[in-house]
């Protein structure tokens, strides 16, 4: 048995608490650009994006692409847009973060939002979209639930 004074070899990992301000900036990262993703998507919602936000293809279809993208029945659920769902989840989120919520409680209403995303990215997939404002927001979605699990699930071990 090693003596725990005894220096630790080069090459093994590093303890967890020094990984948590770097978990806990990514969270930050990710809520950030979730949320700037949502704001974007709301505004396509009921206005025209830039071309630079939605990519090549989707700026050469009808009103910036915006009608295509945002404006479906698949952009809503029960009538809201998916963005304003997502603003709130990420207003949830860092409400929870600051007040300190159970990492279980964050990681558990990542989830909703993963099935979304994996819906509507599939969607966008399947035929052939690109969509920068999509694709950031399924990206902070993914980040977010892979990152509170982490916090989740290291902190339970």
């Amino acid at each position: 048995m090693r003596d725990a004074t005894e220096a630790r070899p080069t090459g093994t990992r590093r303890p967890p608490h020094i990984l948590v301000p770097i978990v806990s900036a990514l969270i930050w990262i990710a809520l950030l650009l979730g949320a700037s993703a949502s704001a974007a998507a709301l505004w396509g919602y009921y206005r025209e994006l830039p071309g630079w936000l939605t990519g090549p293809e989707i700026c050469q279809l009808e009103a910036g692409g915006c009608a295509v993208l945002f404006r479906t029945p698949r952009a809503a659920l029960l009538g809201v847009p998916n963005a304003s769902l997502g603003i709130l989840l990420y207003a949830a989120l860092a409400a929870g973060l600051v007040l300190g919520w159970p990492d279980a409680v964050l990681f558990t209403m990542t989830l909703p939002a993963i099935a979304m995303s994996a819906f509507l990215g599939w969607s966008l997939w399947s035929r052939n979209l690109q969509c920068r404002v999509c694709w950031t927001g399924h990206a902070a979605n993914a980040s977010l639930a892979v990152l509170l699990a982490v916090r989740t699930f290291t902190a339970a071990a």
